[in-house]
């Protein structure tokens, strides 16, 4: 695992942080300018998330079977081209259905992605590659809402989409020239085998566990990306610039999560790590609700926020390492399944942000019960996981 590998890994990874933060500031834009519901408008993050949650279902494991390089440059035409799509849609409709496309190309980029480091390391060396790749791409949530933030108004959204698309351009280029082909012709699976690969890693209890744990850790940081816009901007009554300002910050946690997380993994066991990290988020979560029930002060809310937030980082590569690394011989299938249900967990509680007359209780709330589940789901990988360190 090579230093340029790993930044190429980290570019083609920051596909969602990309397609998400960027447009974040303009989401209420959006809404009035396509004469569309604030509901309406985060189905375009929902049919976004559906895309990826499908689009790695299929290509992982299929990647096992043909290789990674391939599909890995057919995913990041597709984000490119939809992106396209997306800049000049007509309507609320076609937005929705150009960011579907465009999450199936991302998931495509995403899941082989992280299926090229267990293809290469292990133990504590894969969990600390996965841990610096996602410092490496924490730069993504940190620039996208700022940059979101300072060109909404002056561009538009549909500028930004154009913005998104030369990043897509750019991830096209580090595709074709950084990453080679991680999946020797040998240890590759059969096509008509891709049911049995998902069955290989659906047996394994350890895997499911750490799967879950993750797909619901990315619900909670979800529940706060889909409902801040409309929380700190309408509720707290912030310009799309402090908007910004407040995401990038709550990103910077993300990066210093992350790179915390590398020098624990030096020091301590890498599920001890992960179990401190949620029972933090879970505490976090449940103060930022009581205290959204009693008053919107951002001076209480938003620092609450940005611990709950920062803990992600320690949880989600960490869980990602523990569970890919259980099921190592279909690294693809194994990542595929994580992702697909990241961002259906992602694509189920977006929608759900906009219901209810008080969107931080409500995003509060989301983030507690994803959290529990979270916490559940890691207390039985432990049961099952046998450590591979």
């Amino acid at each position: 695992m090579t230093v340029p590998l790993l930044m190429g890994l980290a570019l083609l990874s920051a596909s969602a942080p990309f397609a998400t933060d960027l447009y974040l500031p303009a989401l209420p834009h959006i809404a009035e300018d396509l004469s569309s519901t604030p509901a309406s408008v985060q189905l375009t993050l929902s049919g976004f998330m559906a895309g990826m949650a499908v689009g790695q279902l299929i290509i992982g494991p299929i990647s096992d079977a043909v290789g990674r390089r391939l599909l890995l440059l057919a995913g990041a035409v597709v984000a490119l081209v939809s992106s396209v799509m997306a800049a000049m849609a007509p309507g609320i409709g076609v937005l929705i259905g150009a960011r579907l496309l465009q999450g199936v190309g991302a998931g495509a980029c995403i899941v082989i992605s992280r299926a090229v480091i267990p293809d290469l390391e292990r133990g504590k060396k894969a969990a600390k590659a996965f841990a610096l790749m996602m410092t490496i791409q924490g730069v993504a949530p940190v620039l996208a809402p700022v940059v979101g933030g300072l060109l909404a108004e002056p561009i538009g959204w549909r500028g930004l989409f154009w913005v998104l698309s030369a990043i897509n351009a750019v991830q096209l280029v580090v595709a074709l020239l950084l990453v080679p082909e991680t999946k020797p012709k040998e240890e590759r699976s059969s096509l008509r085998g891709l049911g049995q690969n998902y069955l290989f890693v659906l047996r394994n209890k350890a895997y499911c566990g750490f799967a879950v744990t993750f797909a619901f850790t990315f619900g909670a940081m979800f529940c706060y990306i889909s409902a801040s816009p409309f929380v700190v901007q309408e509720g707290m009554g912030f310009s799309a610039t402090a908007f910004s300002v407040v995401f990038a910050v709550n990103a910077l946690g993300l990066i210093g999560g992350n790179y915390l997380n590398s020098r624990l993994i030096d020091v301590m066991d890498t599920a001890r790590i992960l179990g401190i990290a949620l029972i933090i988020m879970l505490v976090a979560s449940v103060l930022l609700t009581g205290a959204a029930m009693i008053s919107t002060s951002p001076w209480v809310i938003l620092p609450l926020l940005f611990v709950a937030v920062s803990q992600c980082a320690l949880i989600m590569g960490n869980a990602t390492a523990l569970g890919t690394g259980e099921v190592r011989e279909r690294a693809g299938s194994g990542s595929a399944v994580m992702g697909f249900l990241q961002f259906g967990v992602a694509a189920l509680v977006s929608p759900l942000m906009g219901l209810g007359s008080e969107g931080a209780v409500t995003m509060g709330a989301g983030m507690v019960i994803s959290t529990l589940i979270a916490l559940g789901a890691f207390g039985w990988a432990r049961r099952h996981h046998v450590s591979l360190e």
